[in-house]
């Protein structure tokens, strides 16, 4: 209760919203409300001779506005924790013919009905309330002298344009926890937006964008549907913004094409988009993401369920070194530069993720061993590898496995070969005469030592 005091007392003298803070908050609040204690009876005093009352706990039972006489001289109102769960204005205001001002604080009342039609009422403050939504567009639509309603302070978490009267002036939003994910983009229509007065100091306070300024992420939102709608190559496409960098406050935008029958790659992404999903299409080539300046900084790209054949493309360029995620499930790869890939995933501490499974990838002996080696070594960025399947023959006959589980013998030997090999047979060979060799140099030995004959050999020599 003391930091909303203290907050109110700040936003009285100007601290908050600066020349937006209205004039009535200076005057007729709840900042010296009671304790709930003593509010268990509705309490009504009277605040000045012009007409002004504050009730704590509504009055139902004060006798000081209980009658039509008295209620239809009321100017200014002040409802201090009203003890409905719904404030009522066509049953809670009737009598109450000349109010100018209406406070309702502290309560934990909704609004969902719409005010009823009313000729002097000039100004609304309903705050520090569980408000969390509006009856309708039309709330204050027949209050035709209406010119201040602030709402500041509840639990507003997304409001649509309100239909308001030609008199009004100024609408206070801040310190709701806005909701920037729906739509407030009228904000930024003059028509519709100009009488929010604190517009500007409007804060986010949902997990995506949370303490982003709305009209910051409106005029993003803005700028990227603009971008998307300007080019044919995106106009089937869905575009959205993801993030905004804390420090920098840049957007980071997400376009989706997928499920489109696209045959290429967009030829252009708006700027800062960082996450491209096109998959279930029938693309063949991904040159762009090598040769096009659009996809430069394009780090996630999912491309499941296309008919994309080859990524040779890639091969040295700036893409395959700094990307985060490729997905290429279900496409047609048969096999892939293992030896560029291995230097690009060495060399990218941003990989995070490769997914190349499901496409019908066919092992020889060479291309099949390294590219299990490649799968074992980044198995944590290759995260499916073991639905990782492979084709290979043997013995004539077309086999498949799991690239995990498949060996050398099973890709480099077909299955009828003779299991003694020729370097066998010659390793044997010299063996033999090896043994021979011996045998004869230890029969010569004998007989020269006991006979004093020397082979014959050494007769014959010069």
């Amino acid at each position: 209760m003391l930091t909303k005091q203290l907050v109110l007392i700040l936003c009285s003298i100007s601290l908050c919203y600066g020349e937006y803070v209205p004039h009535y908050k200076q005057h007729y609040t709840c900042v010296e409300r009671k304790p709930s204690s003593i509010d268990a009876a509705s309490i009504c005093t009277k605040h000045d001779k012009k007409g002004a009352f504050r009730c704590y706990e509504g009055f139902r039972n004060s006798s000081v506005v209980s009658e039509q006489k008295v209620r239809s001289r009321m100017e200014d109102v002040v409802f201090c924790g009203w003890p409905e769960r719904v404030f009522n204005p066509i049953m809670d205001l009737q009598g109450f013919h000349r109010i100018k001002s209406l406070t309702i604080e502290y309560s934990h009342s909704e609004i969902i009905l719409d005010f009823p039609e009313m000729f002097y009422l000039q100004t609304i403050n309903i705050s520090w309330t569980n408000l969390s939504h509006l009856g309708s567009q039309k709330t204050f639509k027949k209050i035709h002298a209406l010119k201040i309603v602030d709402l500041r302070w509840n639990k507003l978490m997304q409001l649509d344009p309100l239909l308001l009267p030609p008199t009004f002036e100024h609408l206070y939003l801040g310190g709701n926890p806005w909701n920037c994910t729906k739509n407030f983009k009228w904000l930024l229509v003059p028509e519709k937006g100009n009488y929010v007065a604190d517009r500007e100091l409007l804060v986010c306070a949902d997990r995506k964008y949370k303490d982003r300024n709305v009209t910051t992420v409106m005029n993003y939102k803005v700028m990227l549907r603009n971008a998307c709608q300007s080019h044919e190559d995106l106009k089937n496409c869905s575009c959205s913004m993801h993030h905004i960098i804390p420090k920098t406050h840049l957007p980071l935008y997400t376009v989706n094409c997928s499920h489109l029958g696209l045959h290429f790659l967009p030829a252009f992404l708006p700027e800062n988009t960082t996450t491209l999903f096109a998959n279930n299409n029938k693309i063949t080539d991904i040159s762009p993401l090598r040769n096009n300046i659009h996809y430069r900084y394009v780090v996630d790209v999912h491309l499941d369920n296309n008919m994309i054949e080859t990524i040779d493309v890639l091969e040295g360029g700036y893409w395959l070194d700094h990307f985060r995620l490729l997905s290429l499930k279900n496409n047609k790869l048969k096999k892939i530069p293992v030896y560029a890939l291995d230097n690009a995933l060495d060399d990218n501490a941003n990989a995070n993720l490769l997914l190349l499974s499901m496409n019908p990838w066919h092992c020889s002996c060479k291309f099949g061993m390294r590219f299990r080696e490649i799968v074992i070594k980044y198995n944590d960025i290759l995260r499916d590898a073991w639905n990782i399947t492979c084709t290979y023959k043997q013995d004539e006959e077309e086999k498949m496995s799991t690239i995990m589980a498949i060996t050398r013998e099973d890709v480099c030997k077909p299955k009828n070969e003779s299991k003694i090999h020729v370097l066998d047979c010659i390793n044997g060979a010299l063996a033999i005469m090896i043994l021979l060799i011996l045998a004869k140099l230890g029969y010569d030995y004998y007989h020269y030592k006991n006979y004093g004959r020397v082979p014959w050999i050494v007769m014959k020599l010069p």
